[in-house]
């Protein structure tokens, strides 16, 4: 008899659907922290000797790692609309200085209708009353690092202290009081490492006796590449037309070189020492994940809102499709999925990271996002069914970087410098720079056999079936993700 109704039993559960394994029945929380023109050169697990990350490696030593994480824009406003929403900047609207039309919903409002309990702190810079969060408290436009006020639904309040330790303050004070019943999602949007680089006081003497390593390429002369390459006034011998009224001018009677020289010291200085005080708080939140036994149940992403010039080819900011710019860092934790210090090299774009959120949490990603969910290769598994090329295009005009668009795959690159482009300074109390000019000229780049992009081979006879390639693709790209202006 028993035997029979265990022969019973056993054939009905072999009718009924399989059942979720039990971690993944329970909906992970969300930790999404986001620095602001953070290098991945200056990350630990990334490689970087200028200095040491021990928290962010925490995450990359318990989660995965990827090493080719592209924006699709890299300027602040445009990629935190595109990580919020999923989509480029042509079909949102932000593109360069542009808001996005809200009409396009961001996956923190998918996961506030799916029941998460949501939080913004620190810097949103796309308006005010950013949607999808029962609680915000965020710069108003770019913020300030010392003293900062924050805009909450209350108002605007002034807080004391450092922003990178005001806004984890805010933070870890949010998921205290938070609705234990439910699952979060706390989107932690730290600017610390953004001009102009005022560093907590507790770090002001960081590096003050080392000497830092300098780029290879940081007195890059640009020869047989795009002329336009040499009218950036983003560059590291011009800095302190912004700086330095904050660390002062450099000391007389230095040549040319040396002066250049003790300007990148400077300004690495005051940028490490910033990072320092963001690596340290996301320590804190870590502790806090490990103190409250949350961090077996808890996603946790780490990434920049592009990559950034730490000296490379001359530069400090970003804008340019040059791998510095292009590529952000990004680390995933999530103990029930990931594989502890794993690491991808697929081709990734912050078109990806709305999709993967929603996948992780249970929600279905909405058929007009345009990146995939990262989930199968957190997962480990390396899909043969993945992108082989990313697009790029930048809207801009100023600081004599012109607007451009590309294709990256894994070995090549591809660049267009098109459109009209300002040139110089502006003059006192104008907008506009001092003069205007056209630009039409490309770059290819073997990023393989010449990383640092030096060589340019577009018009070499030996890679004019590449450039055909690629020229192809692009033009792929461009109708597959609709920018067809």
């Amino acid at each position: 008899m028993k035997a029979t109704l265990r022969l019973l039993l056993l054939g009905l559960a072999a009718l009924l659907p399989p059942s979720l394994p039990a971690a993944e029945a329970k909906r992970p929380n969300i930790v999404f922290i986001l620095s602001d023109d953070h290098a991945s050169q200056a990350i630990g697990c990334y490689g970087g000797k200028l200095m040491k990350t021990p928290n962010l490696d925490r995450i990359a030593s318990a989660g995965m790692r990827f090493d080719r994480c592209f924006c699709t824009e890299s300027i602040c406003a445009p990629s935190r609309a595109t990580i919020l929403t999923g989509k480029y900047g042509h079909i949102t609207g932000a593109m360069g200085w542009k808001p996005y039309n809200r009409k396009h919903r961001t996956f923190p409002e998918y996961l506030s209708d799916a029941g998460y309990q949501t939080a913004l702190v620190g810097k949103y810079h796309l308006g005010n009353n950013p949607p999808g969060f029962d609680y915000f408290d965020i710069f108003p436009g770019q913020g300030r690092h010392r003293d900062p006020q924050l805009v909450s639904k209350e108002g605007t309040k002034l807080h004391r202290g450092h922003s990178s330790d005001v806004i984890t303050d805010l933070a870890l004070a949010w998921l205290e009081r938070r609705d234990r019943g439910r699952p979060f999602l706390l989107c932690l949007h730290d600017k610390s490492t953004h001009m102009p680089w005022q560093p907590a006081e507790r770090f002001a003497k960081l590096f003050e006796n080392k000497t830092l390593p300098e780029p290879p390429t940081l007195f890059d002369d640009y020869r047989g590449r795009a002329d336009w390459l040499k009218l950036s006034i983003c560059r590291v011998d011009g800095i302190n037309r912004w700086q330095e009224k904050l660390w002062g001018a450099p000391p007389a009677g230095l040549s040319r070189e040396q002066e250049c020289r003790w300007l990148y010291q400077t300004y690495m200085k005051h940028y490490l020492r910033c990072a320092a005080g963001l690596d340290e708080n996301v320590g804190r939140v870590l502790d806090w994940l490990d103190r409250n036994q949350l961090a077996q149940d808890t996603v946790v992403v780490y990434s920049s809102d592009q990559g950034f010039f730490l000296g490379e080819h001359g530069w400090f900011d970003k804008r340019w499709m040059q791998e510095e710019s292009l590529r952000m860092p990004l680390i995933v934790r999530y103990p029930r999925l990931v594989k502890p210090s794993s690491v991808a090299s697929v081709l990734v774009l912050n078109t990806d990271f709305a999709p993967t959120l929603l996948d992780l949490a249970g929600v279905p990603a909405p058929a007009d996002m345009q990146g995939r969910s990262l989930r199968p290769i957190l997962a480990g598994d390396a899909t043969r069914d993945w992108r082989k090329a990313i697009y790029y295009r930048y809207y801009t005009e100023e600081y004599g970087i012109p607007p451009q668009l590309g294709v990256r795959t894994e070995r090549h690159k591809l660049i267009h410098y098109k459109g009209r482009v300002g040139i110089g300074f502006p003059p006192k109390g104008a907008i506009n720079p001092a003069r205007w000019q056209d630009v039409d000229e490309w770059e290819l780049f073997d990023l393989k056999a010449d990383p640092n992009e030096q060589t340019n081979l577009y018009n070499k006879p030996e890679a004019q079936s590449i450039v055909s390639q690629l020229k192809t693709e692009l033009d792929r790209l461009r109708k597959e993700l609709k920018d067809q202006n």
